[in-house]
């Protein structure tokens, strides 16, 4: 069976006002992601500069993965793994050096920016939180050597990951409505 190709007009469309603007495609790194509640199925062709665009099940943009799936979402994979570069690389040269304050103080200022890249203007359920709460743990527990990580986070005034979640948010938000206001 085939199926029409109904967006052929569209993206003629798109290709001659990209052309007006001094503006190419680069079909090599284009990819076609598909994201609503049809995301499985099989659909038309997506062509672009008479290129046919791949479907891909995750694709890479401006540093943060996003998935095809049912609803708009993005994988924490890549910022878990450096999260754990970073972290593994500052506490092997702070463990001997340092006191557990610095750790927690280069956790917070080097490591923790990296796996909460872009975190205010994604979505984030309640899994990814606590997933990402997990991760931080693991990094307290090996500058630590407690298993009573809540303790140690009142103690070091170190707070769980969702906070910096929603801080980073609301700034995000003030600062847009001080911008565009």
């Amino acid at each position: 069976m085939s199926l029409p190709n109904c967006h052929a007009t569209d993206a003629r469309i798109c290709f001659q006002e990209a052309d007006l603007l001094d503006f190419s495609f680069n079909t090599v790194k284009s990819v076609a992601l598909r994201i609503g509640p049809r995301y499985k199925h099989v659909c038309a062709p997506l062509v672009l500069a008479g290129v046919e665009l791949a479907y891909v099940p995750q694709s890479k943009y401006l540093g943060v993965v996003l998935k095809s799936a049912r609803e708009f979402k993005c994988s924490f994979d890549q910022a878990k793994i450096k999260f754990y570069r970073c972290f593994n690389a500052m506490y092997y040269r702070a463990k001997n050096a340092t006191s557990e304050l610095v750790c927690v103080h280069l956790l917070t200022t080097i490591c923790l920016p990296a796996l909460l890249y872009a975190v205010e203007v994604i979505p984030v359920t309640k899994s990814d939180i606590s997933m990402l709460n997990h991760v931080n743990d693991r990094a307290v527990f090996r500058i630590f050597h407690c298993d009573d990580i809540k303790y140690v986070r009142s103690v070091v005034d170190l707070p769980c990951v969702s906070f910096y979640i929603s801080s980073r948010f609301y700034n995000f938000r003030r600062q847009f409505a001080e911008r565009f206001s």
